[in-house]
């Protein structure tokens, strides 16, 4: 009987290692992004037709049209660029901004009101939640709203995604932690522009681990500490600054997390219909609901969210187990669960191989109607967290008149 020969033993990994393979990962990564982007700033905003642009406003294309020419006496609409030998329309994506700002349903940000903090967390990752959250913050752009995306996620798949890496381009100084560490009174110092108009952003690095070290360290120095304020205290500029301050959280229940969530006004929670999903949400809102238990009991801390959305993500259509799951979802929480469903396509999946989403593409190669399925699952919880941000603004301005009288 033959000795079946066996392989040498694999060396034991130490730090050197350790470091060598980061830093190839790295470097990797880094020169993957410059060969699938654009060159410096890496990534464009994309062009709308005067069809995507169209639909944005609720209008048909020949209204768009209409309002380019015959309609634009006072020349206030933008009319794009002729492409197609003068048949078709592009318009830079500023163009379709203030296009929607004038012509299209959504009413804005009312005077006097503050801006709206929106979280998006979720415990299980590859749900979907980096997605979900560029793309939220880029579709409100398309409603007009002035933008802020704040990456709390140590693994910054966010800023990633919005064309940067995180190391080394991304330090310490550039994120909340100097926040963090008191070293600054707000967040001012850490917006920076984006690709995309009117959306900014403040990005992510791991250095955000310390976050998790820091404040816990400082709350049992300072038993007046209140870890759960950090974000809250220095959230009044943004929300004069901006309309809508979309935050992708960590997948954790820790201490720059609950700050988080103390801050926000809404939460977007992206789920699968997948089983092991569902039951992850389970745990999600029972240690939700027992944090912030813990903080009324014991330091009479009172927090009330404007909304709690439930979103599925990645849909499947056609399978089966889906449907099993979906129906689980919707006895669980009919309250919660939005009507718009995240399409599982591959036309997502391969704008996000190349650091995007479907906002980001120009064009798209495959089936037309392939995309316009993708894009109105997008559009329609956009549209859906819109009516949510004018319902907390309608209760924000009720509240301020309340208090004053």
């Amino acid at each position: 009987m033959a000795i079946k020969e066996l392989s040498p033993p694999r060396k034991a990994i130490g730090i050197d290692q350790l470091i060598a393979i980061a830093d190839r990962a790295e470097a990797t990564l880094a020169q993957l992004r410059d060969d699938l982007l654009e060159p410096w700033p890496r990534k464009m905003a994309p062009t709308l037709t005067a069809s995507r642009l169209a639909k944005l406003c609720k209008l048909e294309r020949t209204q768009i049209q209409y309002l380019c020419t015959r309609g634009n006496k006072g020349g206030e609409y933008p009319t794009g660029s002729l492409t197609g030998n003068g048949r078709n329309r592009e318009f830079t994506l500023a163009e379709a901004q203030q296009f929607v700002r004038l012509a299209g349903p959504y009413k804005g940000r009312p005077d006097g009101a503050k801006g709206i903090a929106i979280a998006v967390g979720n415990f299980k990752g590859g749900v979907g939640k980096t997605t979900s959250s560029v793309a939220i913050a880029q579709g409100l752009t398309l409603h007009g709203h002035k933008v802020l995306l704040i990456d709390l996620d140590p693994q910054a798949s966010t800023t990633t995604l919005m064309g940067y890496v995180p190391t080394p381009e991304v330090t310490e100084e550039m994120t909340v932690m100097p926040l963090v560490y008191e070293e600054q009174p707000d967040l001012s110092y850490a917006i920076i522009p984006s690709y995309w108009d009117n959306l900014d952003l403040i990005p992510a690095c791991p250095a955000l681990f310390g976050a998790d070290f820091y404040l816990p360290n400082r709350q049992s120095k300072d038993p007046d500490y209140q870890f759960w304020q950090v974000l809250e205290r220095a959230m009044g500029p943004i929300r004069e600054k901006y309309d809508v301050i979309v935050i992708d959280t960590p997948p954790s229940l820790a201490y720059l997390a609950t700050s988080c969530f103390m801050s926000s006004d809404g939460l977007i929670v992206p789920l699968p219909p997948e089983t092991l999903d569902y039951a992850s949400s389970a745990s999600f809102f029972r240690q939700f609901a027992d944090l912030f238990k813990t903080l009324a009991d014991d330091r009479d801390v009172a927090k009330e969210f404007a909304f709690i959305s439930i979103f599925l993500s990645k849909v499947k259509p056609r399978v089966g187990s889906t449907d099993v799951v979906r129906s689980w979802i919707q006895q669980t929480y009919p309250e919660l669960l939005g009507r718009a469903e995240i399409l599982d396509t591959d036309l997502v999946k391969n704008a996000a191989t190349e650091f995007k989403t479907i906002y980001d593409l120009r064009t798209y190669d495959g089936s037309a109607q392939t995309y316009n399925r993708a894009i109105d699952s997008f559009d329609a919880m956009v549209d859906e967290i819109e009516g949510h941000l004018q319902s907390a603004w309608t209760m924000q301005m009720a509240k301020e008149k309340v208090d004053v009288e």
